[in-house]
C-alpha cells in the first residue's frame, strides 16, 4: 500500500466514524482530519505526477501502481 493509499484509507475511516458518532465536536474533528488526510495524499500525487514528468517519464495510467514507472 503506498502512502497516497493510506491517507486516503485514513480518510474514509474517519468520515465512516463521522457517521455514526453523537457527539458534534467529535463529528467535527474527524470530518477536519477527513480532509487534512485527503490534503496529504493530494499534495503527493501532485508531487508525483511532477517529479514523474520532471524526469521524463510519462505519468501512470490508472490502476497503475507507482512504482510502475513508464519511460518515454
Amino acid at each position: 500500500m503506498t502512502r497516497i493509499e493510506y491517507l486516503r484509507e485514513q480518510a474514509q475511516r474517519a468520515e465512516r466514524l463521522a457517521r455514526n458518532v453523537l457527539d458534534a465536536v467529535t463529528v467535527t474533528r474527524l470530518l477536519e482530519a477527513s480532509e487534512d488526510y485527503r490534503r496529504q495524499a493530494d499534495r503527493l500525487e501532485q508531487r508525483n505526477r511532477c517529479g514523474t514528468m520532471a524526469q521524463g517519464l510519462q505519468p501512470l495510467s490508472p490502476g497503475k501502481r507507482t512504482t510502475d514507472l513508464e519511460i518515454a
